[in-house]
């Protein structure tokens, strides 16, 4: 998700993002990354993904987990965001 962002602005980021996924909008996905300015490393292969999930007849997608690397660190001056999802 966001890169070396303080830790409440990449949140707020990856939550833009986050909901995107959750909604199986694939479009809105690459909109919201591109227009918003979020640094998501990924974001091509995620539409993709949701593209072919839908092709495949997904109806849902669940957050399992959302962490930044401040997480680990303690330092949440700069993280890296990361999503993991459930796509049925």
């Amino acid at each position: 998700m966001t890169h070396y962002e303080p830790r409440h602005q990449a949140e707020a980021k990856d939550r833009l993002a986050i909901e995107r996924v959750l909604a199986l909008d694939p479009r809105g996905l690459f909109e919201t990354v591109a227009s918003r300015g979020i640094t998501m490393c990924g974001v091509i292969p995620t539409t993709v993904t949701l593209v072919a999930a839908l092709a495949l007849g997904a109806t849902e997608a669940e957050l399992a987990r959302y962490a930044t690397s401040g997480d680990v660190t303690g330092d949440d001056r700069q993280v890296v965001g990361y999503a993991g999802f459930v796509i049925r």
